[in-house]
C-alpha cells in the first residue's frame, strides 16, 4: 500500500502539474490527464487544510475553556 502524501508533497506535485499544463507542446490527452490529477490534488489539499483548521479550532477552544476554568 502506498504511503499517503503529505500536504507539502501534494502541493509540490500540484505545482509541477500546473507547470506542465503551461507548456505549449503538450498533447490533448496528456493535458486532460494532468488536469484530472490537478483536480484530485487540489481536492485532497483542501481536505487536509480543513482537517488542520478543525484541529486548530479545537485546540484554541480547549485552551479557552481551560483558561476560563482557571479564572473561576
Amino acid at each position: 500500500m502506498a504511503k499517503e502524501q503529505t500536504f507539502e508533497e501534494m502541493m509540490v506535485e500540484l505545482e509541477k502539474v500546473v507547470g506542465k499544463l503551461d507548456e505549449e507542446n503538450i498533447s490533448l490527452e496528456e493535458s486532460i490527464e494532468l488536469y484530472q490529477r490537478g483536480i484530485e490534488l487540489s481536492s485532497k489539499c483542501e481536505t487536509k487544510l480543513k482537517e488542520a483548521e478543525e484541529k486548530v479550532n479545537k485546540l484554541v477552544k480547549s485552551e479557552g475553556d481551560s483558561n476560563e476554568s482557571d479564572h473561576q
